[in-house]
């Protein structure tokens, strides 16, 4: 079950009703776990966390997700056909450049040059 937790600034007795003009509008910014969420925000989330942000912020983030996206079913895919995950990264490269004391990351390859088709025909070295 995913928990959902609620936060508020007020409390009301006039559960979906409004009384007085401007009464429940509040239009200041709330604090959530250190996060600003400011009137406007669009807030969304899963067992995996919560997203808050607005509308420019979201749409400015989406092609990088988008490819984050298209990045993990490649992943998946060549997992599927039995070539390890490790062996989709710079591991090798990454681990002799750590042992010489150099600067590296571990990241993925260039996953779109990688083709999946077979384990026999799979080369991702």
């Amino acid at each position: 079950d995913l928990e959902c937790f609620a936060y508020s600034t007020k409390i009301t007795p006039y559960a979906g009703t409004v009384q007085h003009v401007g009464e429940g509008v509040d239009a200041s910014s709330v604090q959530c776990a250190g996060v600003t969420v400011n009137p406007g925000d669009i807030i969304f989330g899963d067992s995996d966390g919560v997203l808050c942000g607005s509308a420019d912020t979201f749409s400015a983030c989406l092609h990088d997700a988008e490819h984050i996206v298209a990045a993990e079913q490649r992943l998946m895919e060549g997992m599927k056909v039995g070539v390890s995950l490790h062996s989709m990264t710079n591991f090798d490269e990454h681990f002799a450049a750590r042992k010489e004391g150099l600067e590296s990351s571990l990241t993925f390859k260039d996953l779109r040059t990688v083709k999946f088709t077979g384990i026999d025909s799979v080369e991702v070295s």
